[in-house]
Parts: C-alpha cells; sequence; structure tokens
C-alpha cells in the first residue's frame, strides 16, 4: 500500500504541476493578445484551487487510498490487469463521472459545490482550477467506490490523472480551439465542453461527460454548439460576483440557507436541500429543463418567422 501512495501522491503533483504550467502558459498568451477580459477571475480561479487542495490532501490518506482498499478486500468480482480491463475500467471511470457530474446539477446541495467551478465568466484553463474548498467531498465520488467491483485500486488511481489531463483539455479557450464535429461524436471536445459552461438558456444541463459524450447521447443530454448562438459563460445569478473569491466560494450556500429558512415545512426544507437548483416551495419554482424548453421554443418560432 505505501508504492500505492507514492505513486499516487507522485501522480497527483505531477499533474498539479503540468496543469498548473498550461494555465500560466495558455494565460500568459491571452493577455498578451489582450483575449482575456478579467484577470482578476483567472487569479480568483487559482486561489480557488489552492484553497480547495488542502483539506483534500490532508484526508486523501484516510477518505481515498484506504477506502479503496478496504473495498478492493470486499470486492465483488476480481479483475486482471490485462489491457481490455484498462479500457473497461476508464470506460466504467468516466460513466461514474458523468453521473455524478449530472447529480452536482440536479441536487441543490451538491450543486453547492460543484457550481463553484461554473461561476468563471470567461473560458480558459484557469477555470479547471476553479473549485469548491468542500470539493473533496465530490471528487472522490468519481472514483472511489469503483474497487468493490474488482477493479485494483492502482489501476483507478493510475486512470484519473490521466482523465484529469483530459478534462483540463476540454477547457482551452476558443483562441485556440473551435468545433470538431467529427470528434465529437464520441469524445468530449473544448467545444461540447464550453456549451456546459454557458448559461444560455438553451444550453442550460447539457453535456456532463468528461472524456467520452457518448454517455450524454445515450441519455439525451447531448448538445452541440450551435453556430448562431454565442455561449454566455457563467450560472444563472443576479448579484454573484465571479471576481469575488468569498461569492465564488459561499454565495450558492447562503442562497440555499436563505430558502431553506424561508421554508414553512420541514419536508420543503429537506426539498431544498435534493431538488433541483430553481426548485420553490411557493409554486414548484423553475429549473433549467423548463428554461431550455422555452429557448427552444423561442429558437423554432423565430425561425418559422423570418422564413415567412
Amino acid at each position: 500500500m505505501d508504492s500505492i501512495e507514492i505513486f499516487m501522491q507522485n501522480a497527483q503533483n505531477g499533474i498539479g504541476i503540468s496543469v498548473l504550467v498550461l494555465m500560466l502558459v495558455e494565460w500568459g498568451i491571452l493577455i498578451a493578445t489582450n483575449y482575456i477580459e478579467s484577470n482578476k477571475e483567472s487569479i480568483v480561479s487559482v486561489i480557488s484551487y489552492l484553497v480547495e487542495s488542502i483539506p483534500y490532501l490532508l484526508l486523501s490518506r484516510i477518505m481515498i487510498v484506504g477506502t479503496m482498499f478496504w473495498l478492493y478486500e470486499h470486492r465483488v468480482f476480481t479483475f486482471s490487469f490485462d489491457w481490455y480491463v484498462w479500457i473497461i475500467a476508464y470506460l466504467l471511470y468516466d460513466f461514474v463521472t458523468f453521473f455524478v457530474h449530472f447529480l452536482g446539477h440536479k441536487v441543490r446541495f451538491i450543486w453547492c459545490i460543484h457550481g463553484v467551478h461554473h461561476t468563471a465568466e470567461e473560458m480558459n484553463l484557469t477555470v479547471v482550477a476553479r473549485g469548491s474548498i468542500f470539493d473533496f467531498f465530490l471528487t472522490p465520488q468519481n472514483f472511489i467506490w469503483i474497487p468493490v467491483l474488482g477493479f485494483h485500486p492502482f489501476m483507478i488511481l493510475a486512470i484519473e490523472p490521466i482523465a484529469r489531463l483530459y478534462a483540463t483539455y476540454s477547457h482551452l479557450s476558443e483562441k485556440f480551439v473551435g468545433k470538431h464535429p467529427r470528434l465529437e461524436q464520441i469524445f468530449v471536445t473544448p467545444s461540447v465542453h464550453r456549451v456546459h459552461h454557458a448559461k444560455n438558456h438553451i444550453y442550460l444541463d447539457r453535456n456532463y461527460g468528461e472524456t467520452f459524450c457518448i454517455w450524454d447521447r445515450i441519455f439525451k443530454t447531448f448538445q452541440t454548439q450551435l453556430d448562431d448562438e454565442k455561449i454566455q459563460y457563467g450560472i444563472m445569478h443576479d448579484t454573484l460576483d465571479s471576481t469575488n473569491i468569498w461569492h465564488v466560494q459561499f454565495q450558492l450556500w447562503k442562497d440555499l440557507w436563505f430558502d431553506v429558512k424561508s421554508a414553512p415545512t420541514l419536508a420543503d426544507k429537506f426539498k431544498y436541500l435534493f431538488m433541483p437548483p430553481g426548485w420553490s416551495h411557493i409554486d414548484g419554482g423553475k429549473k433549467a429543463k423548463e428554461f431550455r424548453n422555452e429557448a427552444w421554443s423561442k429558437r423554432k418560432s423565430n425561425k418559422l418567422q423570418s422564413t415567412l
């Protein structure tokens, strides 16, 4: 187990350094070409990364490695290290990540953690660093339970950094990478992930995949970037300041707290925790699906009128 811990630590350090270097290089180019509007927003993203890394590193040995080995000791099956098992493990990891990501948009208290990542109003590699101080509760869910099925923890801990590197690539600025329609039949491209970060009503809650977009296609949550719908990044929030570290980290929790306090019954208080963002005890609220459906109806109506 000590060798696994050393491997994990080295892998995490290597990924962290690689991502940091890539962020700095892209950030420098964007500044030099006046393509970036807010340096302060990027600084907040980097500070968020430093803050979220502290509890993650402190608890990694107990919460992650220890749990994974304990689950592996109680595994249902036992898989080998053959090449095809690695492919299966990666696909499984990616599916679990897709599912956890999906929950991050559909369960309000999980959104308060994941939503921090969506608060950036410009897309570049520094957005990768923008995470919640509570991410150590959420991120390990992408892989920590997989060993119980019989995949060795070493395999999962080797796959996770590779997937993170690919996820970093998907946050590249549109200055460097445009649309790749053929690739996005299978893979999550930067264009596909930009849609996921959009607050345009027509794009809300689409494209949850990390490496592969096949899961989004299977579960009908896929949306390609529309040529005539310019992406507006961020979240639907009237007062959140994406350049304020306190707003970024705690505003969504503050909103949730006020909603829970205002709920008249205990059942409604619990619903605010577990129902999707936008739910209200008064009239049911208006959630992403309703906004999206309205946007599509308006788009179709506008196209129909333009042909008359």
